[in-house]
């Protein structure tokens, strides 16, 4: 007979998510051992399986939950107004969400090699949603001149560049605040450097 899951059962799966994003961010995947994510968690290592079957499954799931909340969050954010208003709104999303989860998000940038062919299939997949977002909202701000989609993707990327590794440097305590940010990049990458206006970020 399965063994039946705890109230609390979908609680204590995202808890061990996140211990073990923890651990992969600041000592890597191969570093980490499943002792090392039950201790971190406190629990027995036996009991990680009732939750994931193995440290690859905690992996896929950690990478796998990060990019479809990114992706349901940036959608809902994106999900009325100008092109512009929606391009702050995922800009602003994006940046908040950078900031608030260093830890997934270091995982998910830099641990995404170590998944399976299969999974970095699907990961790939559930990328593509926020990718294809942006080049979508790129293309309805310039309606008026024609692009490859190969183009637009490249111009995409470049805009990810600018926020992907916003949380490696970022310092919440500093003095530029996640709006100011989200406002200066969106200008940054809308009308470049040259066109930048006064703006007081001391």
């Amino acid at each position: 007979m399965a063994r039946p899951q705890a109230a609390d059962y979908e609680d204590r799966k995202k808890d061990i998510l996140h211990a073990a994003a923890v651990l992969f961010a600041r000592q890597g995947y191969s570093e980490t051992l499943l002792e090392d994510i039950a201790e971190q968690c406190g629990i027995k290592k036996s009991s990680l399986y009732h939750y994931h079957r193995s440290k690859h499954a905690i992996l896929q799931g950690l990478i796998e939950s990060r990019i479809e909340d990114l992706a349901i969050k940036v959608e809902a954010a994106t999900a009325a107004g100008t092109p512009k208003e929606k391009f702050h709104a995922m800009t602003a999303t994006l940046i908040s969400e950078y900031i608030s989860t260093p830890d997934e998000i270091t995982v998910l940038l830099n641990q995404t090699r170590h998944l399976n062919k299969p999974a970095m299939r699907s990961v790939a997949a559930m990328q593509h949603r926020i990718v294809s977002r942006m080049a979508a909202l790129i293309q309805a701000l310039r309606p008026d001149i024609e692009i490859t989609r190969k183009k637009i993707t490249a111009v995409a990327m470049l805009y990810f560049g600018m926020t992907n590794w916003i949380h490696v440097w970022y310092e919440p305590s500093g003095s530029i605040k996640p709006a100011e940010l989200a406002t200066l990049i969106v200008h940054l990458f809308l009308n470049g450097l040259n066109d930048l206006p006064p703006m007081d970020l001391r």
